[in-house]
C-alpha cells in the first residue's frame, strides 16, 4: 500500500508541475473546451478545439445535447470571427435522437484571413422553429 501511495504522490506532483507551465502558442494546439446551455434548459452545445496556427482550427469537435423530454430537439454550429472582422457561421448539426442524448461531430475549420475567435451556438428547436439559443464564451486564438 505504501508503494501505491508514493506512486500517487509522484503522479500528483507531475500533474502540478505540468499545470503550472505557461501555455503560449507552442502549447495552444492542445484541445480546449467551451460550452453553453439554452435558457430554461432543454438543449446545450459543446465545442472542443485546438488552434494550429493563425488561420486554422486543427480539430473541431461539436456536440449537441438534448437535455429534456420536451418534444424539442437540439442543434449546434461553429461560429467564428475572421481576421478581417467578419462573422462566419457554419452549418447546423442536429440531434433528433431524443431526451438525454448527445451527438458528436469532428471537423476542421480554416479561413485565409485568419480566425480570431471561435465559439459554439446551440439551439433548442421545436418543429423547425428555434425556441431558445445560447453561445459559449469566445475561444480566442493565441496566434493573434
Amino acid at each position: 500500500m505504501r508503494t501505491r501511495t508514493r506512486a500517487l504522490a509522484a503522479l500528483a506532483g507531475a500533474v502540478a508541475v505540468l499545470a503550472s507551465m505557461p501555455a503560449g502558442p507552442a502549447g495552444a494546439a492542445g484541445v480546449n473546451t467551451v460550452d453553453c446551455r439554452t435558457p430554461g434548459g432543454g438543449a446545450g452545445g459543446t465545442l472542443n478545439w485546438g488552434y494550429t496556427g493563425k488561420t486554422r482550427l486543427g480539430l473541431v469537435g461539436l456536440s449537441a445535447h438534448d437535455l429534456a423530454a420536451d418534444g424539442a430537439w437540439a442543434r449546434v454550429r461553429l461560429d467564428i470571427v475572421t481576421g478581417s472582422g467578419k462573422r462566419v457561421t457554419y452549418s447546423w448539426r442536429a440531434n433528433h435522437d431524443g431526451a438525454g442524448t448527445t451527438k458528436r461531430w469532428k471537423s476542421y475549420a480554416s479561413e485565409s484571413s485568419g480566425i480570431v475567435s471561435a465559439r459554439v451556438e446551440a439551439q433548442k428547436v421545436k418543429g423547425s422553429s428555434p425556441v431558445s439559443s445560447c453561445y459559449s464564451k469566445k475561444a480566442y486564438n493565441p496566434y493573434y
